[in-house]
């Protein structure tokens, strides 16, 4: 399986095992394999598939 984990740009940790990322006016939600949703305000600004991760500039 392919879980991602999500972080800011600086690379601190927003979600784990994230399977799911949904984007609606501003705000993305994380859905990890276990069901945990995290909502949070921004950007997505890079998915790397090959190393697993997703990075999410937060808006300010």
């Amino acid at each position: 399986m392919c879980e991602l984990t999500v972080m800011k740009p600086d690379r601190t940790i927003l979600a784990e095992d994230v399977v799911y990322i949904g984007v609606d006016a501003g705000s993305v939600e994380l859905r990890s394999i276990l069901g945990d949703v995290t909502v949070v305000k921004g950007t997505i600004a890079e998915i790397d598939i090959t190393n697993e991760a997703a990075i999410i500039q937060m808006e300010e």
